[in-house]
């Protein structure tokens, strides 16, 4: 019986190695989703928008999700994908030590892991149209993907993140 127990708690000891801390520390990444990325270090005040620059299966998806919204005739934008982490600090830093409006709420982003892109609404009031970002996450989250549309809390419309690669 010692025995048995013993043998449970390894496997579960082994699951969350395998589903949460090996994803969080980038070892699958690493492993199965590297990309050609070449060295970039723009001013952190740039926005970085090629698909690119996003992991391999992230990428992929990201280009399913821009195909599937065509299909369903919405008009999407892609404003954002790799941030370096000085962007995402002078991002954070915004609306705190400086100057406007506060628009992130973490300094350990997605985006830094090339893992998430952001939206809009091509056209005017490319933020205002809540039935349109809804219909985005809903075809998202039919990708895999991570909506922030559906996040409670921290609500962000705009973001999209692939959180599981394994599951595409």
């Amino acid at each position: 019986m010692k025995k048995f127990f013993k043998a449970i708690l390894i496997l579960i000891l082994l699951g969350l190695m395998i589903f949460k801390i090996f994803p969080r520390i980038g070892l699958y990444t690493f492993i199965f989703d590297r990309g050609p990325y070449e060295k970039i270090d723009p001013p952190p005040d740039e926005i970085i928008s090629d698909l690119d620059q996003l992991t391999p299966k992230t990428k992929e998806v990201a280009e399913k999700f821009l195909y599937a919204c065509q299909v369903q005739g919405l008009d999407v934008r892609i404003t954002e994908t790799y941030r370096t982490q000085a962007r995402q600090d002078w991002l954070y830093d915004q609306g705190r030590s400086r100057d406007g409006n506060v628009v992130t709420w973490t300094r350990n982003s997605r985006h830094t892991d090339r893992y998430a892109f952001d939206i809009c609404k091509a056209g005017a009031d490319p933020y205002g149209d809540e039935k349109f970002f809804k219909s985005c996450a809903e075809i998202g989250r039919d990708l895999g993907l991570n909506a922030g549309y559906f996040w409670t809390g921290c609500q962000d419309m705009a973001h999209f993140q692939l959180d599981t690669w394994w599951n595409h």
